[in-house]
């Protein structure tokens, strides 16, 4: 139960410590991973939660803002191999220009989404991959 509960807790904080417009009405899973699409894929309309870490970050235009992240979730199959699960994040809006950076700043960043840095997401399926509408944890 808890396990249900939690992710809702930080999806509910998100839309408050961000401040985002967004709104979303649909259906939620919290089901599903990257891996759990090469089954079957995503439904589009459909929340989909996702832990992570971006791989790469490509900030496509300024102004209105667009970004891209490689995302990667990894999963062990036994003890000795790891395999990683691949899609992109697209990130568009004036709110995120300040969230999303092309690399690591020297100091602070405690907010920031960068290149190595894991994060929770909050997507719906998009042209090439997912479009975040909330990022409600940062690791």
């Amino acid at each position: 139960m808890i396990r249900v509960l939690l992710p809702v807790f930080f999806f509910i904080l998100s839309s408050f410590s961000w401040g985002q417009e967004s709104v979303f009405q649909g259906r939620v899973d919290f089901g599903r991973d990257l891996a759990s699409f090469e089954k079957s894929p995503p439904v589009a309309g459909s929340l989909y939660v996702f832990t992570g870490a971006a791989s790469a970050v490509r900030i496509l235009s300024q102004e209105p803002f667009v970004a891209e992240v490689d995302f990667v979730q990894g999963e062990w199959k036994d003890e000795a191999n790891l395999v990683a699960h691949r899609t992109v994040l697209r990130f568009e809006g004036p709110h995120w220009a300040k969230v999303v950076v092309a690399k690591r700043p020297r100091e602070g960043g405690d907010l920031l989404i960068y290149p190595y840095r894991k994060f929770q997401v909050a997507a719906v399926v998009g042209t090439g991959g997912f479009r975040v509408l909330f990022v409600p944890l940062l690791f």
